[in-house]
């Protein structure tokens, strides 16, 4: 089946009528369609809230999960629902035994959250924070390079080794595809556990879990998948779940010494009293994107106008887009350099004006950035834009750049 996306689609979802939606990955949305599904399981929680609560949600998560886990090919009870990524990070990294002097490799790229998570364990368990800087555009390769030659030199250090690694499968800012599959491989080779933040990943590239074999994985459903916020996963694998406790823990805890003591982990990680409607929706968002064309389809349009989109950008702006020699770092997010200020805001003041001007004034979002000193925009494809979307973002990016060069 092929479908013929553009702005068509937008008469699927509930956007204002002058709303420029050209920033989809900071919280996704979801299609009219799905209302309707959720607005009925909002009903059935209090039509008998007992039997809901104790019985009937807890049999449609199982299935949402099992119709998950083929999505992402693997065991659906290595799957638990979170609300979201950043809490899923947190559920591992804040339950897992590290001790003190513990070290975790990170990248300057990490979501800011995971970022402050990370300060957090430094601060109060005395973990160890190896941190690798990254100049984009890089090619995977030398991110790879990077990545063995800081774990060959903390390791050479002879004061403790790297316990756990943590990595996007795509970036925020920049929004970029990480070679997370490779460096999987590098730092499980060195005998240290991996958590991938996936964020962006479900809905914007093809997963196996059972091949790719991470210790830990986190999705959004939310942001690529078209399921309600807040709704991802978190992926741990039988050999890794005794670990892990949810970050509010629940009658079901018990201390596992042994990471492959898995018995407790479905139990405690059972939703506590939320409203859970958005985990069930995960049917509703898969068979509407059956309905227009499926995973391949989607993901193929979605790439190719953001590539299309940011070429006319930087055409427009006299720049560039970021990217690199083999054309791995472009997925459904595109990345174009800003061309140079002449203010003296700061930087926080030259974001400040650029969120609010973009939003108030332009009808839209223009998610700006700094990496290897240049000024970034992370412009993203979608179902429901087309060039024209790409080009109102364009033009929007050099009136506020003429405005803040006036001030």
């Amino acid at each position: 089946m092929t479908t013929d996306f553009g702005k068509k689609f937008r008469k699927d979802f509930s956007f204002e009528a002058d709303y420029v939606p050209i920033n989809h990955g900071s919280y996704g949305t979801y299609p009219n369609v799905i209302k309707p599904v959720m607005r009925e399981f909002q009903d059935k929680a209090e039509q008998h809230p007992d039997r809901w609560n104790r019985f009937e949600s807890k049999e449609i998560i199982k299935s949402n999960l099992k119709r998950l886990s083929k999505l992402v090919h693997c065991d659906d009870s290595d799957l638990i629902f979170v609300p979201n990524a950043s809490s899923g990070v947190n559920t591992v990294l804040r339950s897992f035994p590290f001790k003190k002097g513990d070290k975790i490799l990170h990248y300057q790229t990490v979501y800011a959250s995971v970022d402050k998570t990370l300060a957090f364990l430094k601060d109060h368990y005395q973990v160890e924070l190896v941190r690798i800087h990254l100049n984009y555009p890089l090619e995977d390769a030398e991110i790879i390079q990077l990545t063995k030659e800081a774990i060959d030199q903390e390791h050479a250090k002879g004061n403790g080794k790297i316990r756990m690694a943590v990595f996007d499968a795509l970036s925020s800012l920049p929004g970029v595809r990480f070679p997370f599959e490779a460096i999987n491989s590098v730092v499980q080779e060195n005998g240290i556990l991996s958590l991938i933040d996936g964020a962006h990943a479900i809905g914007q590239v093809s997963l196996n879990l059972t091949e790719l074999n991470p210790d830990y994985f986190i999705t959004n459903c939310h942001k690529w998948l078209y399921s309600p916020r807040g709704c991802a996963i978190l992926y741990a694998p039988k050999r890794n779940q005794g670990f892990i406790h949810p970050t509010t823990i629940n009658a079901a805890y018990k201390f596992h010494a042994d990471s492959t003591e898995y018995s407790s982990f479905a139990q405690e990680n059972v939703p506590n009293t939320i409203d859970t409607a958005p985990y069930l929706c995960i049917d509703a968002a898969l068979n509407y994107r059956e309905s227009i064309g499926g995973e391949e389809a989607i993901c193929k349009y979605t790439h190719d106008i953001a590539v299309k989109g940011g070429a006319l950008v930087a055409k427009l702006l006299g720049t560039q887009v970021m990217e690199n020699s083999t054309k791995t770092l472009t997925a459904n997010m595109v990345n174009i350099e800003l061309p140079a200020f002449k203010t003296s805001k700061t930087d926080p003041e030259i974001m400040a004006f650029f969120l609010n001007k973009s939003i108030y004034e332009k009808h839209t979002m223009l998610s700006i950035y700094k990496n290897n000193s240049k000024w970034w925009v992370r412009l993203c494809g979608q179902i429901y834009v087309d060039l024209d979307d790409f080009q109102k973002a364009g033009e929007a990016v050099l009136a506020i750049i003429k405005e803040i060069d006036e001030q």
